[in-house]
């Protein structure tokens, strides 16, 4: 008994080093022969796989506004395509262009029930049309709870339809 206690002792202490030995082992490196690049330039090249068209929700400033920032809607997603009218067009201090946009051109001032904000950053410029023209903003969701500000922002804008 005591014999078979000792020789499993020692199988399971050299349990270990054995699954060690067993791992993945490299591969010898073979150098290319001129025929091999030979058959490689003869062959094809295959079609650049292009990525994943991003896919937005679409949304009305409405639909936007109504969400409760804290929980999410099946509905709303990260990135959302948002249309309207533009209200106002500023320069930031950050270097971002700050779009205001209304569901009606006719709205004054920054109403945080019928308008959202646009943000177009430097490192993806934004081609605006006028004030007071319809316009569809895509990119992502965020909230801005800054003391002054709690309205709705796509920002940065990634594409915009004019």
């Amino acid at each position: 008994m005591q014999g078979s206690l000792l020789v499993l002792t020692g199988a399971l202490l050299a349990l270990p080093t054995l699954c060690a030995g067993q791992g993945a082992q490299p591969k010898p490196v073979s150098k290319k022969s001129s025929t091999s690049s030979a058959k490689s330039a003869n062959t094809a090249a295959k079609p650049v796989e292009q990525p994943p068209k991003t896919m937005y929700a679409e949304l009305t400033i409405g639909e936007l506004i109504a969400e409760d920032a804290n929980r999410w809607s099946d509905k709303m997603s990260t990135r959302a395509a948002v249309g309207g009218f533009i209200t106002q067009v500023a320069k930031g201090d950050d270097g971002d262009t700050d779009i205001r946009i209304c569901e009606n051109p006719k709205v004054e001032g920054m109403d945080r029930a019928r308008c959202i904000v646009a943000k177009c950053i430097p490192k993806i410029p934004c081609d605006l049309p006028q004030v007071g023209r319809p316009i569809t903003v895509k990119g992502i969701t965020r909230y801005d709870a800054k003391v002054g500000t709690h309205w709705w922002e796509i920002h940065p804008v990634e594409e915009i339809e004019k």
